[in-house]
């Protein structure tokens, strides 16, 4: 058949031994461990940190604007208040990432387009934000593991509680369950915290839609098997210092690939000094070991979500 990839068959690959972090699990985590366990552990246990791309920058100034936006009182939730919020939003945003080669006329335009969408997707002055229904963190014990998580959107709906997430790049099909499962794992949390959760959305903003869900306990059930299972490979890899690298489409997109033994045959070996050397050049930052800031992991859950949609653009 034209254009059918075989899969590739996952490479172990031998790293420094070191202990699986003992921070939370979240969502974003647990898509990037499933995705590749290798790339999980170049950037949750080594810490390197990616660098910005327009796409990330647009995401994190769009997803404040609507944050600024929900919390007025639903008559005044009108375009030019949006505008503005997302005008200063942006302004903070490229001042982060000023000098790091990022095209700033792409973002401002990307960001207009996204924000215009946001109005053929929803009327905003109908939600009716519940009580810290913005911006929300969650921390609690899923399947016995920790779990943290934030949420961009509690609502009231009819049928009850409604958690929303914002999407600004495009739908994929072949990623609808990792989309899902972050909202599922939320639904959890929530549950778990005595606040039940009727309805999951996704927010489309590049290809404007809105897609609702019913929250299923059978749903449920298999978002927590698979932050289950996610733990449990976590702790056998790290126990043995060899962790999976699982060649797939995100490959081309991944900052890795050029120290990747999977993708490259006569890469350095993944943590040493010859590794870290080319990864440097190519402009990745190695953060320390302090606990990773709320910021920090927003800007990981976006770009994951960012990276998803530009795969699917192509």
């Amino acid at each position: 058949m034209a254009g059918f990839r075989t899969p590739r068959a996952p490479v172990t690959v031998r790293v420094p031994e070191v202990a699986a972090p003992n921070r939370p699990w979240s969502a974003t985590a647990i898509e990037q461990f499933l995705g590749c366990p290798l790339r999980y552990w170049w950037q949750r246990i080594e810490r390197w940190e990616t660098p910005s791309t327009p796409a990330l920058v647009i995401g994190r100034a769009v997803h404040a604007a609507l944050e600024h936006l929900l919390a007025l009182p639903p008559e005044e939730r009108v375009p030019e208040r949006a505008d503005a919020y997302l005008a200063e939003a942006l302004i903070a945003e490229l001042a982060l990432v000023d000098g790091q080669g990022i095209d700033e006329l792409e973002v401002r335009e990307g960001s207009a387009r996204a924000m215009a969408a946001y109005w053929d997707t929803e009327e905003p002055a109908r939600v009716e934000v519940a009580p810290d229904g913005l911006e929300r963190e969650v921390r609690t014990d899923l399947a016995g593991l920790p779990f943290l998580g934030h949420i961009d959107r509690i609502a009231v709906a009819e049928p009850g509680l409604r958690v929303t997430d914002y999407k600004t790049g495009a739908p994929k099909p072949r990623y609808w369950w990792s989309y899902w499962r972050q909202q599922l794992l939320y639904a959890a949390a929530l549950q778990d915290m005595g606040e039940p959760v009727a309805e999951i959305e996704l927010l489309y903003l590049k290809d404007p839609r809105a897609v609702t869900r019913p929250v299923y306990p059978a749903a449920i059930t298999r978002a927590l098997a698979d932050l289950e299972s996610a733990h449990e490979q976590r702790d056998a890899m790290a126990t043995g210092g060899a962790w999976e690298a699982r060649p797939g489409p995100l490959c081309r997109y991944c900052d890795f690939q050029p120290v990747c033994p999977a993708q490259r045959s006569a890469a350095p070996r993944p943590g040493t000094p010859e590794s870290d050397a080319v990864l440097v050049e190519r402009g990745l930052v190695q953060r320390g070991t302090e606990p990773v800031a709320k910021q920090a992991g927003d800007l990981l859950d976006i770009l994951d979500d960012e990276v998803l949609g530009e795969e699917a653009a192509g």
